[in-house]
């Protein structure tokens, strides 16, 4: 009985010894196998989609997961697997070679202990959209997938127009256009009550060299003097903006029967003549009172020119009340450099002290520390990428009244070569591939030494002047004109008599092709 016993003792200890070392002979076996032998990466299905300016992540996450930083991490574009985004290698990233185009923007931030090897990017521009490789190697394996960004770009409001259909028929042809997307934009046409309008409409698209789209809709609609038409361009519910407008066109009849239909042809004829005859009597009347105010006014510039050069007034309003037109001088400097002036021919006008807002200025532009002056200096390649109208704006704005201010873009025998004045609609488009046009937003008087005076019609108008020392602006902004005068020989230049917006901005360019400055007097 006890020798039984026994051997079941000893079968059991035998039992339990074999398991220890089984158990000891597996632990280091485990330890000592690689990571993983392969291994797979994920990717978005889809594109990944980022604002212009912002910052992005491409994701990529190796799977299963893993400590990958022992491993080679590549990030290229797919059109040239030379040209790194970024590489990471030995423990670290490697800043050579590397695309210099992404110096300083590119970080992997997702946790590589984790397996998360995705690219972050900053200051995105649209040069950066396009097909990326996400690529880890290890020592017996390496996978690669490709990530696309894309960059959305937010283009210019629409601009609305109205012109009488081909055929009539009782319809007009209504336009709207908008320019700088990227990528292509939606168009769509609604009424006041919402309701996308889809019938009658055609949509085209045009890209430019730098990948951004133009895109234009015509639609036939019926006119109605209460029902307002709606233009929105979008690239997603939270990016798009909107125009709106009433399709309107006045159009006076064809014919009247009878008996009345020369009274009818002498009427009309009466009404389109009568606005000429008193624009006529009222430049007459405006010029004979203008006369005597401006002998004064040169005189006392010109002596404010030779003895305060470089200095300005702190304060200049003059304000120009009752029928009798006298000048109000607000300040003792401005009595003693500046009298009254073109603003003689208004009631109510405000002389304005227009004090330039530094923070709009192109790169390439320096304004002064009293901020009247504004000159170019020579751009640095770094500045060149900007793409911006090289001009600077006011800090103020006017969207009432009567305003005049004075620019000098001449000092004696110093002339510059080129410049533009004049006033642009609040949030217009900065970048030259939208052109200075009313269209756009800009009312300008430019000058350039080969073309001479220009007004930006569409197309350009001439300007026939001799000599152009001070440019006279005023702006009238509840009759929605803009006149631009040379203070020299006390005339007028040319006027905007449609210059509509909400809100107006001084805009001052001393143009590219000299240093000389243009001040604000």
């Amino acid at each position: 009985m006890f020798t039984t016993v026994g051997n079941r003792g000893t079968m059991h200890l035998g039992l339990c010894l074999r398991v220890l070392i089984l158990a000891a002979l597996t632990v280091p076996i485990r330890a000592a196998q690689p990571a993983q032998e392969t291994f797979t990466l994920t990717v978005p299905d889809g594109p990944t989609s980022t604002l212009s300016g912002s910052s992005v992540s491409l994701l990529c996450q190796v799977s299963p997961l893993f400590n990958v930083e022992p491993l080679e991490v590549r990030w290229y574009r797919s059109s040239n697997f030379h040209s790194l985004a970024l590489l990471y290698k030995y423990h670290k990233i490697q800043e050579a070679p590397v695309d210099p185009q992404y110096s300083g923007r590119v970080s992997l931030t997702g946790g590589m202990e984790r397996g998360n090897v995705s690219l972050t990017l900053e200051r995105v521009t649209l040069e950066d959209k396009g097909e990326y490789v996400c690529q880890v190697t290890s020592k017996q394996w390496y996978e690669k997938a490709s990530v696309f960004l894309t960059v959305n770009v937010t283009g210019s409001e629409p601009v609305l127009s109205v012109a009488e259909a081909r055929g009539g028929g009782g319809q007009v042809n209504v336009t709207c256009s908008s320019a700088g997307w990227s990528p292509q934009p939606k168009l769509i046409w609604t009424n006041k009550e919402g309701t996308e309008i889809r019938n009658g409409q055609e949509v085209l698209n045009t890209s430019d060299p730098q990948g951004l789209v133009s895109v234009s809709s015509w639609l036939l609609y019926a006119p109605s003097y209460s029902d307002w038409l709606a233009c929105t361009v979008s690239l997603s519910e939270e990016v798009k903006r909107e125009s709106r407008i009433l399709p309107l066109i006045y159009t006076a009849p064809t014919a009247v029967p009878g008996v009345y239909k020369e009274a009818y042809i002498l009427i009309l004829v009466l009404l389109v003549l009568s606005p000429v005859i008193i624009c006529a009597l009222c430049s007459v009347i405006l010029w004979k009172r203008r006369g005597s105010m401006w002998s004064s006014s040169r005189k006392s510039r010109n002596s404010s020119d030779q003895t305060e050069l470089g200095q300005r007034p702190t304060e200049t309003k003059n304000l120009i009340e009752g029928a009798e037109n006298t000048v109000k001088t607000l300040t003792r400097q401005r009595a003693a450099g500046k009298g009254g002036n073109l603003k003689a021919e208004t009631n109510n006008s405000i002389e304005e002290n227009i004090i330039l807002d530094e923070k709009t200025a192109h790169p390439a532009i320096r304004v002064n520390q009293e901020k009247q002056r504004a000159h170019y200096i020579k751009e640095k390649d770094t500045e060149k990428r900007f793409r911006m109208h090289l001009h600077v704006f006011s800090q103020e704005s006017f969207s009432s009244g009567r305003h005049y201010w004075e620019v000098k873009v001449k000092d004696g025998t110093t002339e510059k070569l080129s410049w533009y004045v004049g006033v642009a609609r609040e949030n217009v488009e900065r970048r030259p591939i939208v052109p200075l046009t009313p269209q756009n937003g800009f009312w300008i008087l430019s000058f350039d030494k080969e073309k001479g005076f220009h007004v930006n019609t569409d197309p350009q108008s001439p300007i026939t002047v001799a000599e152009l020392t001070i440019v006279g602006v005023f702006l009238d902004c509840d009759r929605h004109t803009l006149s631009f005068y040379n203070v020299d020989t006390e005339s007028l230049l040319y006027t905007f008599t449609d210059v509509k917006t909400f809100n107006y901005f001084p805009v001052f360019s001393p143009g590219q092709r000299d240093i000389f400055t243009i001040r604000i007097i």
